[in-house]
């Protein structure tokens, strides 16, 4: 399976926010098996981010966005996901039940533009949030699977322990694993020179070699059915 992640917010683009979603996102699709060949930032608007939806499920299997689920115009993320499906957007009674139990538990008063919230596309597997209002959705039609995660890290990665994680692991024969093995004072093309006969002819485990700070990093993945 083929991803790619889609951060959805001008608010990234402007450098206000740094995108620490993207890098939790591939870390955890990383150890499911799950390629990712393009990471994408789009802002809050609707024909551009459509665009970037229908380009990016030209090269992948899968789209993870986060941002822009909440209540605001500018919160287009689920309405132009159920346009590209062709799916009308209907009310999901127990996300608005949970909506208005959180305002309550606040004592703020609900605005109507927080009900938006609630509204779902059809036969989409809801992710209810515990940490915030805007309830996630996995919409999966004809080979292609369109995950929507909210914006803010403590609602986000609750959420894909929870939903996301368990639902594409089931989609998964093999998973990833990574050992890491840091060197000290030697040059990256030295390093990798040292192995060269070993990266030329590898399999599995592959071996990639980068640079961190003073050290050279050999990452060894290993592809199987299991951990162990």
């Amino acid at each position: 399976m083929k991803a790619e992640i889609l951060a959805v917010g001008t608010e990234l683009l402007l450098g206000d926010v740094v995108n620490t979603n993207a890098q939790y996102i591939s870390k955890q699709l990383a150890q499911l098996g799950i390629d990712v060949y393009y990471q994408t930032v789009v802002g809050d608007n609707a024909q551009r981010l459509e665009k970037t939806i229908l380009n990016a499920f030209e090269r992948a299997d899968l789209i993870i966005t986060s941002g822009g689920l909440g209540p605001t115009e500018d919160d287009l993320t689920k309405e132009t996901g159920a346009k590209y499906f062709g799916k009308n957007l209907v009310l999901d009674q127990k996300a608005m039940d949970m909506l208005e139990s959180f305002f309550k538990r606040l004592n703020r008063k609900m605005t109507e533009n927080n009900a938006k919230q609630a509204y779902v596309p059809e036969g989409a597997l809801v992710m209810y949030n515990k940490n915030g209002t805007a309830p996630g959705v996995i919409t999966e039609e004809n080979g292609k699977i369109l995950v929507n995660l909210p914006g803010p890290p403590r609602e986000l990665i609750p959420m894909f322990e929870e939903y996301v994680k368990p639902y594409l692991a089931k989609k998964q024969e093999n998973i990833f694993v990574s050992r890491v093995l840091r060197v000290a004072k030697i040059g990256e093309s030295e390093a990798e020179n040292m192995v060269k006969n070993i990266i030329a002819t590898q399999t599995n485990p592959t071996i990639a070699t980068y640079v961190k700070g003073y050290e050279v990093v050999f990452r060894i993945t290993a592809k199987a059915k299991n951990e162990e």
